[in-house]
Order: C-alpha cells, then structure tokens, then sequence
C-alpha cells in the first residue's frame, strides 16, 4: 500500500513537471475518511491526500475514469467530484463545486455515517467510556 501511495504523490509531481496547465494546490497527506456515493451504491473510503480542489482516495473497485460522485468528508455533505484517473487501489478525484475548505473536511465524523448520530434508546450511549463494562 505505501507504493500506491507513492505512487499517487509521484503522478501528482509528474503531472505538474510536465504539464503547461497552471499549478495545482498543495496536497497534504491525511487520515480521513469520506463516503463515495456512485450510483445506488454508497461506500467508505480512505482519503490519502486532500487539497482544496482534490484528493487521491481509495479506489473501491468500481471507480472510472470520468465518473461524477457524491463525497461526504468532515461536515461537508454532498460535495460534487469527478474522477481524474483511476488505478486497481487509488484513484483521483477533482472537486467540481470548486475550493473547498479544508478545516471542514478535516473535521472528525463518525466512519460509518453521513454524519447522522443515533439520538435516542440504549445504543446512543453503547461505546461511552463510563458505561462500557470490560468482563
């Protein structure tokens, strides 16, 4: 995984060498989660990379070249994207809304969710530190 990884920094860096488009944003290495959502089908994915008009993510198996998708990462719901390039374990995605911000992106949601919480009966509180009973 850690060569995939490279190897998207390493298109990103070729990319820019080679190219008379103008630079891009300055992608920063992160630990994030986003929810893809494709089609009928929504996924969670990890977020390798992330700058204000992109992110390299894990490629679930089923992302394309030219595809558009739904991304929810941090508290930023619904974001548009479309798929730049893909390969068997990554693929790159390009906001199509425009910047982003990354604070917002950045900011901690639960895996698993869109960013709903359950909010009433015993299973709000099942992973509370005080409540929790190690036997």
């Amino acid at each position: 995984m850690l060569a995939e990884v490279i190897a998207c920094a390493s298109r990103h860096a070729i990319g820019v060498m080679m190219s008379d488009s103008p630079p891009r944003e300055p992608r920063s290495s992160v630990i994030l989660y986003a929810r893809i959502e494709h089609g009928e089908r929504s996924v969670e994915v990890r977020v390798r990379n992330l700058s204000a008009t992109g992110a390299c993510v894990d490629n679930p198996g089923e992302l394309q070249k030219g595809n558009r998708i739904g991304v929810t990462m941090g508290s930023l719901v619904a974001l548009s994207a479309e798929v730049m390039w893909t390969s068997p374990t990554l693929a790159g995605l390009h906001f199509s809304d425009g910047v982003i911000d990354l604070a917002e992106a950045r900011r901690p949601r639960e895996r698993g969710t869109a960013g709903t919480k359950a909010s009433a009966g015993w299973i709000n509180n099942v992973q509370h530190a005080y409540r929790r009973r190690d036997t």
